[in-house]
């Protein structure tokens, strides 16, 4: 027999104790598969599709689509099932009369679940319901930022008509819903990464600073980071997997479209230090190349020159106050030099100094 670890959607679908859960939750049961979905956090969308089977089946009295939407349904199904009109038809035994039954729901349920999808986006409130722990819910209706802690020791920074909702204990993942915008300062823990659920998007992370802005009706989500690592996936609805996985490190962003593929990775619009950096810098005759090798170790940001050609570029400059950018224009006007941003890489333009 299959191990509960490897079960599909229709294995866990078909199974009872999975269905009693769905339909009759018990305190038993509830604990039991929280267990199951902890231990076995790759099962999440398996879980969420079984679920949503299960109560198609259940619910089937009530599904009375339009009639636009059953003419659209029939055609996306006539499209994509085989047909062979000169197969007998097969004799259905008793014993499978009920799942035969249950098919015929299912394509009509998924079917008309899969065209809503396709018309909207993801919501909150949406998103939410999937969690099978109780959730406390912080909302910022002032136009301050608030900021509070979460029980693992983590900061969240919540910006004015945003909200988030979170255990009170997190489990083996650190699982958070955001509607809005909010800086997460996360407290590393390689045993239990914190994930960010927002819109289509979801941001994994070990311990890092970063920012998730996902507003209701807006085109698009944007996560920023501020310091160490994230990972960000989209997907298309509550029981996708997660796809187009971007990695981004310090002072990188990325811009989901929440109605298409597309997805831009680019640097922060004002990149930030990432190690102690003194207020007033003095270079002394000192080379271009060693002062965008800095650079680079200050700002986490990858700067692309012609090493040997800026090693012969001796100046004489200081930095104070400017902002990254700042620092790049002064240096390449000091040794007549260009730069322009690709992706997430700065490149420098020289020929070189004589």
């Amino acid at each position: 027999m299959k191990p509960l670890s490897e079960f599909s959607a229709r294995d866990l679908a078909e199974h009872p104790d999975f269905r009693n859960w769905v339909q009759n939750p018990t305190t038993e049961s509830n604990v039991f598969w929280e267990n199951y979905r902890r231990t076995y956090p790759h099962q999440q969308s398996h879980i969420l599709r079984a679920k949503a089977l299960v109560r198609s089946i259940a619910e089937s009295p009530q599904f009375f689509p339009s009639d636009s939407q059953i003419s659209d349904m029939w055609q996306y199904i006539e499209k994509n099932t085989p047909q062979n009109a000169d197969t007998p038809a097969p004799i259905v035994r008793p014993l499978r009369i009920w799942w035969a039954a249950a098919a015929c729901i299912l394509v009509t349920a998924a079917t008309l679940v899969w065209w809503q999808q396709r018309q909207q986006t993801l919501t909150y409130d949406s998103i939410v319901a999937t969690s099978d722990s109780p959730l406390e819910e912080q909302k910022n209706t002032t136009d301050q930022i608030q900021a509070f802690p979460l029980s693992d020791g983590s900061l969240v920074r919540l910006a004015p008509k945003s909200r988030l909702s979170y255990g009170k204990k997190f489990g083996n993942l650190r699982e958070v819903y955001l509607d809005g915008e909010a800086y997460f300062e996360v407290k590393r823990d390689p045993e239990h990464p914190f994930l960010v659920y927002a819109a289509e998007t979801v941001t994994k992370v070990l311990g890092t600073s970063f920012t998730v802005r996902a507003f209701p009706g807006k085109p698009s989500v944007n996560v920023s980071v501020r310091e160490g690592k994230v990972s960000v996936s989209s997907r298309e609805d509550l029981s996708s997997d997660v796809r187009n996985t971007v990695l981004l490190t310090a002072n990188q962003q990325v811009t989901f479209e929440r109605n298409g593929e597309n997805s831009v990775k680019s640097l922060v619009e004002n990149p930030g230090t990432i190690t102690p950096v003194m207020k007033e810098l003095v270079y002394r005759d000192r080379s271009a190349a060693d002062i965008l090798h800095d650079l680079e170790q200050q700002y986490g940001v990858e700067i692309v020159y012609d090493e040997a050609a800026l090693k012969k570029c001796f100046v004489t400059i200081s930095f104070s106050d400017e902002v990254f950018y700042e620092r790049v224009r002064l240096l390449c006007r000091t040794i007549g030099a260009q730069y322009e941003t690709v992706d997430t890489q700065i490149v420098i333009k020289s020929n070189g100094c004589q």
